[in-house]
Order: structure tokens, then C-alpha cells, then sequence
């Protein structure tokens, strides 16, 4: 129970005013970049949106994992979902809009540097699985090779996400 209210205590800054209507009451952040926020969020855009979009590229690759072995699937499911999840987290930061109420910042820019990251490093283990499996079977040559590259580029992708990421800087006011 304790969990609960800690998990949904932001619903503590929601107020009703006159009408009945819910207004929220908490701190917000304004973002301080040094670019505008609407070319920031772009650039994140362009390689978080790319790097999904190779990761999802790579799966659709015919014949570059059929029969493929389960150290080589597992990565690539993973990458995967935490691609999906990147997205969804920038969906939310996009949506939130300027100033971004304080239970939103937490949930979107606290947590998609960590999620940029993951992608990137599943990619990169995904792409290494590949590799192996490439030196151990030499079927479906050309398709391996261009899951590898897909792979490695989404790794990129999301490394430079990261990278860029971190540039941003939010102010918190109450």
C-alpha cells in the first residue's frame, strides 16, 4: 500500500478549482538549451525514431534470422522492446509540452538516457550475436551482413541520442 502512494504521489499536485475541474499545482521544469527546444527535440527525433526504426529494419531482413539460435534472439527481442520504450519516453517529453510539469520530467527525461543506452548496447550485442553466428554458418551471407550493419547503426544511433540528450538542461520552478 505504502508502494502505491508513493508510485501515484504526483496526484497530490492536482487541485480542483470552482468548476470541479482538476488543475495542477506542482513545479515545473523550463527547459535553458542552447538550442530552442523544438530543434532539440527534432535531432532527438531523427536518431531516436532512425535508430527504432533500423532495429526494426534488422528484424525485417528475409532469411537473417530464420533458424537463428535463442543467444542470438533474446538481444534482439530486447533491443527491441527497449527501442519501443525510447520512443514511447520521447512521445511523452514531446506531449508534455513547455514547462513540463514536474511528474512528467521524471518519468521522460530522467529515464530516457538509461534507455537510450540500453538500446544502444543490445544493438551492439545483437550485431556481435550476428557476427558469431556469421562465423559459424556461412548461409544467408548477404542478409547477415546487412542485419549486422542495421544493428551497428542503430547502436549508433542511439549512442548519439544519448550524446545529445544530455545537452538538454531543464530548470525546476516551483
Amino acid at each position: 500500500m505504502a508502494d502505491r502512494k508513493k508510485k501515484r504521489a504526483y496526484l497530490d499536485d492536482f487541485e480542483k478549482d470552482l468548476n470541479g475541474n482538476y488543475q495542477y499545482r506542482g513545479a515545473h521544469y523550463h527547459y535553458k538549451g542552447t538550442k530552442s527546444r523544438g530543434r532539440a527535440l527534432a535531432g532527438l527525433w531523427v536518431l531516436c525514431g532512425g535508430g527504432a526504426a533500423l532495429v526494426v529494419a534488422a528484424g525485417l531482413v528475409p532469411g537473417a534470422t530464420a533458424y537463428a539460435p535463442v543467444w542470438l534472439l533474446l538481444p534482439y527481442m530486447a533491443g527491441l522492446l527497449a527501442a519501443g520504450y525510447a520512443v514511447y519516453l520521447l512521445v511523452r517529453l514531446t506531449a508534455g509540452g513547455e514547462p513540463l510539469r514536474a511528474y512528467i520530467h521524471e518519468q521522460t527525461v530522467l529515464k530516457l538516457p538509461g534507455s537510450c543506452t540500453l538500446a544502444a548496447v543490445l544493438a551492439g550485442i545483437t550485431a556481435a550475436a550476428q557476427l558469431v553466428q556469421l562465423a559459424v554458418s556461412r548461409q544467408n551471407l548477404p542478409a547477415r551482413i546487412l542485419f549486422i550493419l542495421l544493428q551497428a547503426a542503430a547502436a549508433g544511433a542511439f549512442a548519439m541520442e544519448n550524446h545529445q540528450f544530455k545537452a538538454l538542461k531543464y530548470e525546476k520552478q516551483e
